[in-house]
């Protein structure tokens, strides 16, 4: 540039307007970006309710008749629009065998090969001899609160209860399926992180989420040209109205070097602040008054049949649980992600805290023939022992074992085996059911999204911020000094830039300029010997100390500095009289 150059420095006191962003979903793509979209968090929804509506819908694929107090569930998959997806040979399909164990009650357990066969026997083989039946036995095995054995014609509550009740599968599956998962934070997997990338493409990318992960099998099928997750949750008439407050101020001043020019300055700690707890600050409408989603659920079992812990394979295995696993090939030795450990895991979730029982069927000249104990004579909790001493020859009883691993060997069999013939049609590791949800609730409303909302959004003000506006600086002229006030109703003050001032660099703009001076000031003489400096970094009255400051006099006043290429200018400055000088001169020229 020409020497002298005068240039017109002028402070700026409109107050900064409010920042208001009006947005659908594509604004909200295009303001925040991909990669900024998929960083803020909008949601994190309680995977309780989702669960839930997930699980019930499959445990009825098949119809209701199963509630019923009958040996015969009346299981036929062609009632539902679920139940028609596992095909025509629904009988024999993995899908149907999880409905059959979902829907498994003490009234149509069927537990053909399994350890329980031989004491189903019994009952069978001696008609008229028992007061109860095998359901009976059942019944009053999965009664939590029951500790004396309920008279022969009492009605037995639990005949028509699942093994497994929804409730702790839902917590089995949070803890072993969704808090292992790599993308999931919570390792309770109680709450599921939504972003408003995932959101505002109606939470399709949550199949590849929340798909295989390493080791992991994936909660949920990856899309394909058969399946495409989607959620109803944003309204193709969703707008989201913000108002922030600015967190940045515009100033005037020199770059020696090139001339006049303004730069913006942070205030704070964000170029914007945000409330998004303020209903007048944050508007949203176009939520679905209760969102639901359409997904495909997808579980894994292991290769080879997960064998029980019982007293006749070690007597440690009274010890055997799920944070102290006997052995390597027992349940709670198994990747916690494999159906077989997830079926486990309700079940102990279930009745890991049994109260003591003891059932006797059959008594005779004061001995108990038929009978079961569970957690008695010293044993722990849910450790279950069955008699049976009325047999010419003994059909084959449970040996002792936990109640839960009992009920873990009847679940495999009935994957296996969904007909129930004792000739399993699903083979060792090829039970993977998948199951395409329709209209899955999500568990929440609409005016529990929003207010779920405010405040996870509230705890990312900052990063939103600076996803929005945090290349503020790209814009900015790099500056070496400016004229503004310290505080809005401060003294005009002269300012040498300090390193917390973003300017571009004539490089790249990946990053802000570096900051390389070598002797940052004001000074009086050429030479700027620190002698001659009159900047201070602290003034009184000024909370401000990350700059060189100097409040000039009327008049006018000669000053040396340097910029960041190490060329030393002489700037002769003019300020009118008066106690509150908005506007000065300064006359820049190169030594």
């Amino acid at each position: 540039i020409e020497e002298p150059n005068r240039f017109r420095l002028r402070i700026d006191d409109a107050e900064v307007p409010s920042v208001v962003l009006e947005l659908d979903k594509e604004k909200a793509l295009q303001v925040f970006g991909e990669d900024g979209a998929k960083q803020i968090t909008i949601l994190n929804v309680n995977t309780t309710g989702l669960l839930q509506s997930a699980l019930e819908q499959i445990q009825g694929a098949c119809g209701t008749s199963w509630k019923n107090d009958s040996a015969d569930p009346g299981h036929n998959c062609s009632l539902t629009e679920l139940g028609k997806s596992f095909g025509a040979e629904w009988r024999t399909s993995a899908e149907f065998a999880l409905v059959r164990l979902l829907s498994m009650t003490p009234a149509n357990a069927n537990v053909t090969g399994t350890s329980l066969e031989g004491l189903q026997q019994i009952f069978k083989d001696n008609p008229g001899t028992f007061a109860f039946d095998f359901a009976d036995v059942l019944s009053d095995s999965i009664s939590l609160d029951l500790t004396v054995q309920p008279e022969p014609t009492a009605t037995r509550d639990k005949r028509t209860a699942p093994f497994v009740p929804i409730p702790k599968l839902i917590l089995a599956l949070q803890q072993q399926l969704l808090g292992t998962h790599p993308a999931v934070s919570d390792p309770d997997g109680a709450r599921l992180p939504v972003t408003l990338y995932e959101a505002l493409f109606d939470l399709q990318p949550l199949s590849e989420k929340l798909g295989p992960s390493g080791n992991h099998p994936g909660v949920l099928v990856p899309d394909d040209s058969t399946f495409t997750t989607k959620s109803n949750v944003l309204l193709p008439d969703f707008q989201m109205r913000v108002v922030a407050e600015s967190g940045l101020r515009r100033v005037t001043g020199v770059d020696l070097s090139k001339g006049g020019g303004d730069m913006f300055l942070r205030t704070g700690d964000a170029p914007l602040r945000f409330d998004f707890n303020d209903p007048e600050k944050l508007q949203i409408s176009g939520i679905a008054p209760t969102p639901t989603i359409d997904m495909r659920i997808a579980l894994r079992e292991l290769p080879t049949k997960v064998e029980a812990c019982t007293e006749a394979v070690a007597p440690a295995c009274k010890e055997n649980r799920p944070d102290m696993p006997v052995g390597s090939s027992t349940v709670w030795s198994t990747p916690p992600f494999m159906m077989e450990h997830i079926v486990g895991k309700a079940a102990y979730l279930t009745y890991g805290e049994r109260v003591p029982f003891t059932g006797c069927y059959f008594r005779l000249s004061g001995t108990c023939r038929v009978g079961v104990t569970i957690g008695q004579a010293g044993d722990p909790r849910g450790w279950t022992a069955f008699t049976d001493l009325v047999s010419d020859q003994p059909p084959p009883i449970p040996p002792s074992q936990f109640f839960w691993e009992l009920l873990t060997e009847v679940g495999q069999a009935a994957i296996h085996d969904p007909t129930g013939d004792g000739n399993p049609e699903i083979s060792e590791g090829a039970a993977q059911p998948v199951f395409a949800l329709h209209d899955v609730g999500i568990g929440l409303t609409a005016d529990q999204i929003v207010a779920e909302l405010r405040p996870t959004l509230q705890s990312q003000a900052k990063e939103i911020a600076e996803i929005i506006l945090g290349r503020y600086w790209v814009n900015n002229d790099a500056l070496d000094f400016y004229y503004g006030r310290a505080a809005p109703d401060g003294a005009p003050t002269l300012f040498f830039v300090a390193e917390d001032d973003l300017r571009p660099s004539d490089q790249s703009s990946d990053a802000p300029r570096a900051y390389t001076y070598e002797k940052p000031g004001f000074f009086t003489s050429r030479d700027l010997d620190e002698a001659s400096k009159v900047s201070k970094k602290e003034l009184e009255g000024v909370a401000d100390t990350a700059h060189e400051k100097y409040r000039l006099p009327p008049g006018d006043t000669t000053l040396y500095m340097q910029d960041d290429e190490g060329a030393v200018y002489e700037v002769r400055f003019h300020v009118p009289d008066g106690d509150d000088p908005v506007e000065i001169t300064a006359d820049v020229e190169k030594l």
